[in-house]
């Protein structure tokens, strides 16, 4: 499921770094690292959109859910900005991202316990601006859009739905809350108070 000879450099709870460890063993004993999450937009005439992946059916956490397009670990000895590009080269086959596509939107603290699975993590939450799309990953079903406003409303609750549309912009389903990981505290909390400098029209 995971790269689990990875180095991940590890944390106190005063986010002091103690040293590091191998992603299997940060997971394994629910140790204290940082990962990125990234939001993914992109204008399209008045639209705009957010693109996310339907998770692989064979992931152990959230088979086949819609979720963030992507999250990465950050590298020990390497900024932020860099490991997010890394591995979007790693995943994409769109245009090169460079550090000024990358936005940062804040922080929170993940934990999520499932099974043998610990994931002890304090998220820096990013968003990236792109204009064309088109991805090449693994253990993903399928890349979708979805309307900012219309996801606003899901997140909030006052729908019930979000249509999905392709990379071609053409109306794909309607998805329902259990076909979602929906980072609610995540985008309450850091994305959408952050939606005016997302939207900037020079950031596009």
């Amino acid at each position: 499921m995971f790269r689990g000879d990875d180095i991940l450099n590890v944390y106190d709870e005063d986010l002091n770094m103690t040293g590091t460890a191998t992603r299997e063993k940060v997971h394994a004993e629910g140790l204290l690292h940082q990962v990125a999450h990234v939001w993914m937009f992109q204008r399209q005439d008045d639209e705009i959109n957010i693109l996310m992946q339907q998770r692989a059916l064979s992931r152990e956490l959230y088979p086949g859910k819609y979720d963030l397009i992507q999250t990465t670990h950050f590298e020990p000895d390497k900024s932020d900005e860099y490991s997010i590009i890394h591995s979007f080269r790693y995943y994409l086959g769109t245009e090169e991202l460079e550090e000024e596509d990358i936005i940062h939107l804040g922080s929170l603290r993940q934990h999520i316990n499932q099974g043998s699975y610990h994931d002890n993590a304090l998220v820096q939450v990013y968003a990236v601006k792109i204009r064309k799309a088109m991805f090449i990953m693994p253990e993903t079903e399928e890349i979708v859009k979805v309307r900012y406003p219309q996801f606003r409303d899901f997140v909030h609750g006052s729908v019930d739905h979000v249509d999905l549309y392709t990379l071609d912009d053409t109306f794909y389903k309607t998805s329902k809350a259990e076909d979602w990981w929906i980072r609610r505290e995540e985008f309450l909390d850091v994305v959408e108070p952050s939606a005016e400098d997302i939207f900037r029209e020079e950031v596009f």
